[in-house]
Formats: structure tokens, C-alpha cells, sequence
């Protein structure tokens, strides 16, 4: 009798695991993510560094497991989430550079050419700066 039961037990068991994790990715679809957060805060008017670091404490957090999630991977994952549905982030398009350079820039048009010579000059010539080495 108990052969009979394991051999019963098997593919309940495996049906359960099947609906199991079907039903997880069906609640797993309305998770915000690290782009959610970092264009709604850029789109509020937060500048790049607020809105960069509560994006990348999110994308941290939710990811489990032994190794943590790298700034650049995070900011890979941000650029990835925009490009995979550009009508949801049509207004954070305009943001994702600042996620790759030092300065953080604003969704208007700037007409003066000098300050756009100082900004250029506030890094050093030949010298690499990763914003992301912490």
C-alpha cells in the first residue's frame, strides 16, 4: 500500500509545483521596479543623485540571494526596464544619460554655449571618473 500512495503523490506533487509558480509570475506583473522609481522622482524634480540612490536601494533590496546587485548593474537594469517599454517612460527617455555621466541634466533646452563649455571642463582632460566606484 504505501508504493501506492508514492506513486499517487508524485504527480500531484508536480501539478501543485506547476500552478505554484504560474500564479507567482501572475502576481509578480504589477511589481514596481528601479525605473519606476528613478523617472517618477526625476519627474517630480529630484536631480539625478536622490533619485539614483533610492532606485538603487530598491533594485538592492529586491534582489535575494548571496551576491548584491553592482551600481552598474543596477543602472544597466534602469536602462533596460526604459528601453523594453519606451511609451510607460517616454518622459524619463530624456534621463538616462545622467545615469552614465557626472552631471545631472534637466528636461529644458539650453540655449547659452558657455555654460555648456564649463560644464565640459569640470572633469579633468584623459582621466576616467566612474561615478559608480564606491
Amino acid at each position: 500500500m504505501p508504493i501506492g500512495i508514492k506513486r499517487n503523490f508524485l504527480p500531484i506533487s508536480i501539478i501543485c509545483l506547476v500552478c505554484s509558480t504560474t500564479l507567482g509570475l501572475k502576481v509578480n506583473g504589477a511589481v514596481t521596479n528601479g525605473a519606476d522609481i528613478y523617472c517618477f522622482m526625476r519627474n517630480g524634480g529630484n536631480t539625478h543623485e536622490p533619485s539614483w540612490e533610492a532606485a538603487y536601494q530598491f533594485i538592492k533590496s529586491k534582489k535575494q540571494g548571496l551576491f548584491k546587485t553592482s551600481p552598474k548593474q543596477a543602472a544597466s537594469l534602469i536602462v533596460e526596464e526604459v528601453v523594453q517599454d519606451p511609451a510607460k517612460y517616454a518622459d524619463c527617455i530624456n534621463y538616462l544619460g545622467d545615469l552614465y555621466t557626472g552631471e545631472s541634466s534637466s528636461i529644458g533646452i539650453n540655449d547659452n554655449k558657455e555654460s555648456e563649455v564649463n560644464s565640459t571642463e569640470k572633469t579633468p582632460k584623459g582621466k576616467y571618473i566612474d561615478r559608480y566606484n564606491y
